[in-house]
């Protein structure tokens, strides 16, 4: 009897729901598209907010998010080598080297400031860009790989560079 009582109630909700979408809907179809303006206010001209563009501008990028390098390119220019012309003839011109490019590789600040040995092995406490790592051997740190651990001092590869970085002693 409860049960029956309960389907009622819930049948009359979902068809007064159906109802009001279904007259929304057919409404839009049937209503005029005229607008009344009601100007009585007696303001004849409007005024609009202007909406200026926000501008930015990028910067380089420094890191490669691909190959986790951090590369900077440098240009280099060869010098011009000037020959003094001593005869009438045509000037002699050398072919000029096209420019090199060279990858300087940016190294993150990195600061060894602890060594622990316990039951799994080695560990070192490393300072990389201002953040504290505990790290063993052969873990990866934002490019940087620990290839050897010892007390007072590491070796580090980055970017297929390689790096020994001495304890820092206070």
């Amino acid at each position: 009897m409860v049960k029956k009582k309960i389907n009622i109630i819930l049948i009359v909700v979902v068809l007064g729901l159906w109802g009001s979408v279904f007259y929304k809907t057919i409404n839009r179809f049937f209503t005029s598209k005229e607008l009344a303006v009601n100007n009585s206010a007696g303001s004849p001209t409007v005024k609009f907010n202007q909406i200026n563009k926000d501008t930015f501008a990028l910067e380089d990028v420094a890191r490669d998010p691909f190959l986790n390098k951090q590369v900077q390119e440098v240009v280099s220019r060869p010098q011009r080598q000037y020959v003094p012309n001593t005869s009438h003839s045509a000037p002699v011109k050398k072919a000029a080297p096209a420019p090199t490019m060279k990858h300087l590789i940016v190294w993150p600040a990195i600061s060894y400031h602890g060594y622990i040995k316990d039951s799994r092995g080695e560990m070192v406490i490393l300072k990389i860009d201002s953040k504290m790592f505990r790290l063993r051997k052969n873990d990866l740190v934002d490019g940087l790989t620990i290839k050897k651990i010892s007390s007072d001092s590491l070796e580090v590869d980055f970017n297929k560079e390689k790096k020994i970085i001495k304890r820092f002693k206070i």
